[in-house]
């Protein structure tokens, strides 16, 4: 299955908040309600699974004795679709699980695509079309408001790994006001790392800056590089691409700003219930897929060639340098800094006030791994 790219709808503007189209997530919610959902995965565990990853993955061993002697044949391929949605390092973790061969050595038949921005990506979930992938984590919350249930599973990264470049002459964020800043869509990382930058300088979106879209992160570069923008918020490689080209970077929210998770895997939370022993494979591939990345670092070098179609060395290890620090083992999405987004979000949206991480949060599938000694010690630092 090849989905297409072009469903429509983004987060609307309102007074510097977040809100996704409320009407065209019913609408893909009620096309959800007539699609058939993916049948569940065999309790099995995938060949070449043993010990205590297969305990965790499949419950109680099976009986010994003479039976147990008696091979049996590998599980079907279970067959999912997954979702990345940026030219960003912050898609690591899909891309190297992927490029390494891990899905399938999970018996998991993976449909790589490229829908961008996860207001998009939600309304393929939601419709049937995608069943894991990557995800704002306010796109997401917002969505869950207008009934597209979703579990965070898995983080990519926990901290808004962004930068907001400028034009050389502007050198303070009050020097901002009246600009306009490139994001990618409403609905994206990029957009939730604008805000949380604008609020930081007491700045309010649509008013004192104008925000606008541009699709890809790429562009946002070319946009200012085409005197259409002012400002971008860009994530690597495009962050040193803008700095070698002279431009100025007014924040490194990844290390000036709060913890706050800005991307994260995870899928429909009707889909993932009721399909956990998929999930659990998932969840093996994908934290040797992160262990990969950390550990082989020309390899994972070369999968950001495939996918960044950048062949600059420089811009390449810096983007290996940040992203190979930023994402953490075990991948747990950060519940404080989940707390944090909320009670922002809270400001425009009453419905979140009092509302908790563990809502949209659903972290045992790493605890089981952790516990089972799936992930060495010596990866266990974020």
């Amino acid at each position: 299955m090849r989905l297409t790219t072009s469903a429509r709808g983004s987060r609307s503007r309102r007074a510097g908040g977040w809100h996704l189209g409320a009407a065209l997530l019913a609408l893909a919610w009620l096309v959800a309600s007539c699609a058939p959902s993916a049948a569940p995965a065999p309790a099995a565990s995938p060949s070449g699974t043993t010990g205590s990853a297969a305990a965790a993955a499949n419950g109680p061993a099976a009986a010994s004795g003479p039976a147990a002697a008696v091979p049996t044949a590998p599980p079907a391929p279970v067959h999912l679709v997954t979702n990345w949605t940026a030219v960003s390092g912050s898609q690591s973790g899909i891309w190297m699980t992927y490029e390494a061969g891990l899905f399938q050595e999970q018996g998991l038949d993976v449909d790589l695509v490229n829908i961008a921005s996860t207001s998009r990506a939600i309304q393929s979930m939601v419709a049937g079309e995608v069943q894991m992938g990557s995800l704002d984590p306010a796109a997401t919350v917002e969505a869950s408001l207008n009934g597209a249930d979703l579990w965070m599973l898995f983080a990519s990264v926990n901290r808004l790994v962004f930068s907001i470049m400028t034009q050389p002459t502007i050198r303070q964020p009050e020097d901002l006001r009246g600009k306009t800043l490139g994001i990618t869509r409403f609905g994206s990382s990029t957009h939730t790392a604008a805000l949380v930058a604008l609020q930081m300088w007491g700045l309010k979106p649509d008013q004192d800056v104008s925000l606008r879209q541009l699709q890809e992160v790429p562009a946002i570069l070319a946009g200012m590089q085409a005197g259409q923008i002012d400002a971008g918020a860009v994530s690597p490689p495009t962050n040193t691409q803008a700095r070698q080209a002279g431009y100025y970077e007014l924040i490194n929210l990844a290390t000036q700003g709060p913890e706050y998770p800005s991307v994260a895997v995870g899928g429909p939370k009707s889909w993932v219930d009721a399909n956990q022993d998929v999930v659990r494979r998932f969840a093996r591939a994908y934290v040797q897929g992160i262990q990969r990345f950390k550990s082989d670092k020309p390899w994972a070098i070369e999968v950001y060639r495939k996918y960044l179609k950048v062949d600059d060395p420089a811009v390449l290890d810096d983007t290996y340098a940040q992203f190979s620090n930023y994402f953490p083992l075990p991948p747990y999405v950060s519940e404080a800094g989940m707390a944090r987004l909320l009670e922002d979000m809270a400001k425009d949206e009453p419905r979140l006030v009092g509302r908790k991480p563990s809502e949209w949060i659903d972290s045992h599938y790493v605890r089981e791994l952790e516990q089972s000694g799936a992930i060495p010690p010596a990866s266990l630092s974020h």
